[in-house]
């Protein structure tokens, strides 16, 4: 027997209207607790932000104005070893009292410029008063002879003044030298001058015994060594290693046994031959046969074309 309408029984599960649907999707259902939250507590993030701020731009100002306020009062110089530290800090002296945020960078490297021997420098500004200039020098790699005068040569081709920088070092002297500008050899020269001293490095007596280097023209390049008076022609034309090699030969087997004077010049361009010149004659030459030469343990001389 049906039941009257009012007295069906709803097939539909009561619903409490604080709680959420559970049927209804994550991402719709109401999420009132932490928005409530939220905007609870933005009110406080905001008063704390604004404070930040206030407080970072306070210091940024007070930063500011103590910064204007400090003088140099010390000047702080490094990585010099050639150059005295004394003598840049006496160019800087005059920095000194003044303010520090005022000090140009420019102004402080238009008075080190007369250093000929500083090649980079880093100059930075410390808030307790210390100007600090952080030098990079050129480093010396041969010696000129020029017109009673010696300059030295940097890894870079550059003529310095010899500021008694010479006595420090064993560099080989170099002669016959052409400048490109006013302060540099150019650009032949100082290929052929570096080439010749990276041979000299890498060769086993030889860089010992060097003493000088003559560059000429015409594939007419020269070096003598240390208590003779042989020319040891070496040309302008590479391979100097092998022909290196040749005169570490030659010094053992005969100059060594016959005498540092005995020959006039010694040519190392040639192939498998090394030709003497003696003092005496005007042009005895010397082959493999005249003037032995040692060959390596190979059994042969390097072979060079020229």
């Amino acid at each position: 027997m049906a039941r009257p309408k009012h007295e069906q029984r709803s097939e539909e599960p009561l619903r409490d209207p604080e709680l959420p649907d559970i049927d209804a999707p994550e991402s719709v259902r109401p999420r009132s607790g932490k928005l409530r939250r939220l905007f609870s507590t933005t009110p406080v993030m905001m008063a704390f932000a604004t404070l930040l701020l206030i407080a970072v731009a306070a210091l940024s100002w007070y930063a500011t104005q103590w910064k204007r306020q400090v003088t140099v009062n010390r000047v702080v110089v490094s990585g010099v070893s050639l150059i005295p530290a004394s003598g840049i800090e006496r160019r800087l002296n005059r920095f000194k009292g003044e303010n520090l945020d005022e000090i140009r960078t420019d102004d402080v490297r238009r008075a080190l410029a007369p250093e000929s021997y500083i090649r980079q420098m880093q100059i930075s500004k410390e808030l307790n008063g210390i100007l600090r200039v952080r030098i990079k020098e050129r480093r010396p790699s041969a010696l000129v002879a020029d017109a009673g005068r010696n300059l030295i040569i940097d890894t870079e081709g550059y003529l310095l003044p010899d500021e008694k920088v010479s006595g420090r070092f064993r560099l080989v002297t170099v002669y016959g030298v052409r400048t490109g500008g006013v302060r540099q050899l150019n650009e032949k020269d100082r290929s052929l001058l570096f080439a010749l001293l990276d041979a000299f490095d890498r060769s086993a007596y030889a860089r010992m015994m060097v003493s000088g280097i003559h560059l000429a023209r015409g594939n007419q390049t020269w070096f003598t060594v240390a208590g003779s008076p042989i020319r040891f022609v070496i040309g302008n034309d590479g391979n100097f290693k092998e022909k290196l090699k040749k005169f570490e030969i030659f010094w053992q087997k005969v100059v060594a046994k016959k005498g540092i004077d005995c020959y006039d010049s010694v040519d190392l361009r040639f192939r498998q031959r090394v030709f003497a010149t003696s003092p005496v004659s005007e042009a005895e030459s010397a082959d493999s046969s005249a003037a032995p030469v040692a060959p390596p343990a190979s059994g042969q001389l390097p072979d060079e074309r020229h």
